[in-house]
């Protein structure tokens, strides 16, 4: 399943590299994410951070500007191809390789004092055992910061839903000139993933425990409507499902 998810990925990272370009251009929405990012880093510099699934490498150019040393990872090559000309674009030379989330063996056991990732986990076909190798990997006393949601999970099928998704599709097509779509192949494929069928953050909560994790902290809904009113436009049938969690490796 891993494969297909790969080439799922590699074939949306010319969108995805479309969203993150959009959320570059304000200055807002960057502000917004690194105090988001500063909840589980603090303010000391120079940590060494994963950035797991890191798409078109956005959180790996926001902790470089943060004065951080990232190493970017993503199972997909075409996103990690989008993610190594980003960096280059932006001026940071950021490590950078293809890995499977859940195993990670080139990196050594607390090597790192954070880990994060942005819309990763609903997406890994064994999230139980990626939780355990972030832990590995993490120093003691690390962070595992996560932004996800409980994404295609018993999904509304009402009248207002549909008619904000039509709107979400028009303002996304507007905005960041990328048409917001998955075929009926895509739906299928994604449907089989372990975290699109459970309710989250609780089966996370559950999941990190085993992993090792002792100190987890859930924040729901922690980009309010107020803060973004046009990212709320575009993706807010679905916050109500978006959680950010901080665990720490005791």
């Amino acid at each position: 399943m891993l494969k297909e998810i790969s080439k799922y990925w590699t074939s949306s990272s010319e969108s995805y590299d479309k969203v993150i370009q959009t959320q570059f251009r304000s200055k807002k929405t960057i502000n917004l994410w690194k105090q988001l990012l500063i909840k589980g880093l603090g303010t000391t510099p120079q940590q060494k951070v994963l950035d797991v699934g890191t798409g078109p490498g956005f959180f790996s150019i926001l902790l470089s500007q943060m004065g951080h040393l990232p190493t970017a990872v993503d199972t997909s090559q075409g996103m990690i191809d989008r993610a190594s000309r980003n960096f280059e674009s932006y001026g940071y030379k950021v490590p950078a390789y293809v890995a499977d989330a859940a195993d990670l063996h080139m990196e050594l056991e607390n090597s790192f004092e954070a880990v994060v990732c942005r819309d990763v986990v609903w997406t890994l076909p064994d999230p139980q055992r990626a939780y355990a190798e972030w832990y590995r990997i993490l120093k003691p006393g690390g962070t595992l910061i996560v932004f996800d949601g409980n994404y295609l999970y018993k999904e509304s099928k009402t009248v207002f839903h549909r008619l904000w998704y039509a709107l979400s599709w028009t303002l996304i097509l507007l905005t960041e000139q990328r048409i917001r779509q998955r075929s009926s192949q895509d739906k299928s494929l994604l449907s089989e993933l372990p975290y699109v069928n459970v309710l989250r953050p609780e089966a996370d909560e559950t999941a990190l425990k085993q992993a090792g994790f002792r100190t987890i902290d859930v924040h729901r809904n922690f980009i309010p409507a107020r803060a973004m009113p046009l990212d709320y436009l575009k993706y807010g049938y679905q916050n109500v499902n978006r959680f950010m969690i901080l665990a720490k490796k005791e």
